[in-house]
């Protein structure tokens, strides 16, 4: 999952913008399920390396040759974008040591635990009102997130926190991403969402080195390009439709996922994620629902 941040991009028709995030979607979840794949044979530390990497390098690469200077890496607020950057490391990270334990399918409905749980932290560090309503929503999509991953079953066990912290770290990093919108440079913002974590890796990758193949080497491109690729649509559909209306179609990662999985993998999704999903994605639509309404009832 990736940031909303707005960039200055032209704006486009809601309906481009709404198949923007859909193409997204399956974008991402296809950069997930490839480094599930690249993890049977490779480190995951070598796995995270790739998709940081690689991103960085081709952001870097279009922003250089766009702007013709290097204005883009000064961040006004350093920071902000230290803990907003090492957040999604951090959830990135417990996200792919997930997907190697479990099915890319649960993994991704866990995950998305995180929209619904921006809820709580906005009102925690933001000030924002939080009725009860949608504390109703939290409560109802945390146990969805018991029904995926069904503690004492044995099924996933200990595994299924993996992607929860990724959910909680996702989360910060969203709230983040509304902290320092107002506070500094999008096009800082969206550099340094990845940079942080391929300076990081870089330094920690040569201790678990295993040198890929020509094959290997190409998925870890092709799994940076998606990051890069999923990030642009994501940050341009967002910059031209209103972020209420596209919001539910974000859940379309999930499904991806679940089909990814099938298709790659075999994963046959249970009664119970298909349950528990869908109380995480309908307690995200009334969250966004309730926003919604409330936003309207004071224009």
């Amino acid at each position: 999952m990736a940031s909303s941040t707005e960039t200055h991009l032209a704006p486009i028709a809601p309906a481009l913008a709404i198949l923007m995030i859909l193409v997204t979607g399956g974008v991402l979840a296809g950069m997930d399920v490839t480094a599930k794949y690249l993890a049977l044979n490779l480190p995951i530390v070598m796995v995270v390396w790739g998709r940081y990497f690689f991103h960085t390098a081709l952001t870097f690469s279009i922003y250089a040759a766009k702007r013709r200077s290097l204005d883009f890496l000064r961040a006004k607020r350093p920071g902000l974008q230290m803990i907003r950057a090492a957040a999604l490391f951090g959830a990135t990270s417990f996200l792919y040591v997930g997907i190697t334990l479990m099915p890319l399918g649960d993994a991704a409905s866990i995950q998305f635990f995180a929209p619904v749980l921006v809820t709580v932290l906005s009102g925690l560090f933001l000030g924002e009102h939080v009725g009860p309503r949608r504390i109703a929503a939290v409560v109802v999509a945390f146990v969805g997130v018991l029904l995926v991953a069904r503690p004492g079953s044995g099924v996933l066990g200990w595994a299924a926190l993996l992607p929860l912290a990724a959910a909680v770290l996702l989360a910060l990093y969203m709230v983040m991403t509304r902290v320092i919108r107002a506070k500094d440079n999008p096009d800082a913002t969206t550099f340094y969402s990845t940079a942080f974590g391929a300076v990081i890796l870089t330094a920690i990758v040569p201790f678990y080195w295993q040198t890929p193949t020509a094959f290997e080497w190409l998925l870890m491109l092709t799994m940076g390009t998606a990051g890069a690729v999923g990030h642009f649509l994501l940050i341009k559909a967002f910059h031209s439709a209103e972020a209420s209306m596209l919001a539910p179609f974000t859940y379309s990662q999930v499904v991806a996922a679940i089909l990814w999985g099938l298709f790659v993998f075999g994963d046959v999704p249970s009664v119970w994620t298909a349950c528990g999903a869908t109380l995480i994605i309908g307690s995200g639509i009334y969250v966004w629902y309730r926003e919604t309404r409330l936003k309207r009832r004071h224009s």
